[in-house]
């Protein structure tokens, strides 16, 4: 299946791109799409996962938040922003 990969923010900078399309199996999940993100993008993986495995990494699916959990299907947007941050 494709799913339409958006990076907002610093992890824009960090991926290289604005959006790419990334192939999965069927079946697969959120969490198995961050780690080929990971894999296609080292400065990515270095800096978002280089403290900790489950860094705080917000994920939405057509709009809607969702966790590394969520199963994904064909045709699938995933944005993927980082934390807000601010005061």
């Amino acid at each position: 299946m494709k799913i339409k990969v958006k990076y907002f923010a610093r992890f824009r900078e960090l991926a290289g791109v604005s959006e790419e399309i990334i192939e999965l199996p069927n079946g697969s999940r959120v969490s198995d799409l961050i780690e080929i993100i990971k894999e296609r993008h080292p400065k990515f993986k270095n800096e978002v996962f280089a403290q900790n495995e489950d860094a705080d990494v917000n994920v939405s699916r057509n709009g809607s938040y969702v966790s590394f959990d969520e199963e994904l299907k064909d045709g699938d947007v995933v944005a993927l922003f980082p934390p807000a941050s601010g005061g």
